[in-house]
């Protein structure tokens, strides 16, 4: 919801609400020049009671009284300035997943902002650069898991799109047994035992982490099928998907019936399009995908099964004049192909010069999950983790190790980074800010430290970066 400055004004000096307002935001704001739009949003987080159109009404943590929040949709160069107002029990916060914000705009609870207190607010101001798909959500404990999330859509400030109709959706995973509801309502500490499934978490300072539920319910932009509303579209339609996957836990297999999907954007950044049946997305990760509408019918875009309920997420696309009450699902029998991050190329190579080797290289062990309650880098627990230093315009690599049996979406906050590529020109490596490490596999990034502050490094598991998968990196 779009608002004035003016109507803000009022309504903050009327409700009596503390602001904090970083100094950033000051010389931002006298900085920004009357040429420069403003797009200026109110958000409320607070308790509401919602639907996802299937089983029952239930309590979750919202902005602005829905799931997923309001959707933000700017021109890139505008200013985005977003009032959060706090009426939650516990402290919280918004990060700007995969926008890289000036530090103290990330949004990070003890790294680079204090926690909004219950009753108080806080001004967001950050240009909104680069174009592309990103999301918005709590970093704070598991709130991302009780409904704190939302899509954020920079569309370019010229238009270059060739499609003819654009759709987003957002991924989510939510559990549906005992009443239905957040998942952290109902999972119970790690080693705490009966006595811990009895304790509803509502705060981010209980010591030892939650269990990962399983999920049982899988809602795209807040629904449930077969209750979400047909995408609808007409033979000949040249369709954009921004596929945006905020879930806390789940990484989706997704392929639509009846059409080839072509791959356009990773995380926010243009690719060569590659064509491809299969789309494996983690959480934090965002494709831009496009396909043509030329096989009329009643299709179903869904997530492949693969033994905790995936397979119920299904998004139908109905043709024009197509009355079908059953759309066809896809199959997942091979032959199939899944394009990999191996399989891409960034669109247009690296402008800056590409250095032949590394200033720094960082060698990260992902490990956890057998016979402990906590997940772990290089056998270290956040906060009690080792600190990535930097200075600015150093080369860093990342070399990756997943010693667990456990997917890492690994994300590096404030850059873009690129994968490591050997079969390409380094130039060309695309540019990512979240990727999978699956297990017993390795991976290497390599990011330009090019935006100071310190910065979050974690896996986008919610319940392994809760459990201690994270670290900073820091400027020195």
């Amino acid at each position: 919801m779009a608002i004035t400055r003016r109507q803000f004004i009022k309504s903050t000096i009327g409700a009596g609400i503390a602001l904090q307002i970083p100094g950033v935001f000051l010389s931002t704001l006298r900085a920004a020049t009357p040429k420069t739009k403003i797009r200026e949003y109110r958000f409320t987080a607070s308790p509401a009671k919602v639907n996802l159109g299937r089983g029952p009404e239930f309590t979750a943590w919202t902005y602005n009284g829905q799931v997923p929040g309001p959707e933000i949709r700017v021109k890139e160069g505008e200013i985005i300035r977003v009032y959060l107002d706090n009426f939650l029990p516990d402290e919280t916060t918004i990060h700007w997943h995969g926008l890289p914000v000036p530090n103290p705009m990330d949004g990070v609870p003890g790294v680079t902002q204090a926690g909004i207190p219950p009753g108080k607010s806080f001004i967001y101001e950050f240009e909104a650069k680069p174009a592309g798909s990103f999301l918005y959500h709590s970093h704070v404990g598991y709130q991302l898991d009780q409904g704190l999330y939302g899509p954020l859509i920079i569309e370019p400030a010229h238009d270059s799109g060739n499609y003819d109709r654009e759709y987003t959706l957002m991924l989510e995973d939510w559990v549906m047994q005992d009443g239905s509801g957040p998942a952290t309502a109902k999972r119970r500490p790690v080693g705490m035992g009966m006595m811990g499934g009895m304790m509803r978490r509502r705060s981010s300072s209980l010591a030892m982490p939650l269990t990962e539920p399983i999920y049982d319910g899988y809602a795209v932009n807040g629904r449930l099928y077969p209750e979400i509303k047909p995408l609808v579209v007409k033979k000949g339609d040249r369709v954009k998907l921004r596929i945006v996957n905020p879930s806390s836990s789940t990484i989706y297999t997704l392929r639509l019936a009846g059409h080839i999907l072509t791959i356009t954007h990773v995380d926010a950044n243009p690719i060569e399009p590659i064509n491809t049946d299969l789309l494996r997305i983690g959480m934090g990760e965002r494709y831009d995908v496009e396909f043509t509408a030329d096989n009329p019918g009643f299709w179903l875009l869904a997530a492949m099964e693969t033994g905790y309920g995936e397979g119920q997420l299904k998004v139908p696309i109905l043709y024009k004049g197509i009355r079908s009450k059953n759309p066809v699902p896809p199959s997942f029998a091979p032959p199939v192909r899944m394009a990999s991050y191996w399989d891409m190329r960034a669109k247009t190579p690296a402008k800056v010069p590409v250095k032949i080797s590394p200033d720094r290289i960082y060698r990260q062990v992902l490990s956890g999950g057998m016979h402990s309650s906590y997940w772990t880098i290089n056998g270290r627990v956040y906060p009690n983790a080792e600190k990535l230093i930097v200075k600015k315009g150093d080369t860093v690599r990342i070399r990756y190790w997943n010693h667990s049996m456990m997917p890492h979406p690994m994300h590096l906050h404030g850059h873009f980074y690129k994968i490591v590529n050997p079969r390409i020109p380094k130039d060309l490596w695309v540019l990512k800010d979240t990727a999978i490490v699956d297990p017993m596999r390795g991976m290497e990034i390599e990011f330009v430290a090019d935006n100071e502050g310190r910065w979050f490094h974690h896996c986008h598991n919610l319940y392994h970066m809760v459990a201690g998968m994270a670290n900073t990196v820091v400027y020195r």
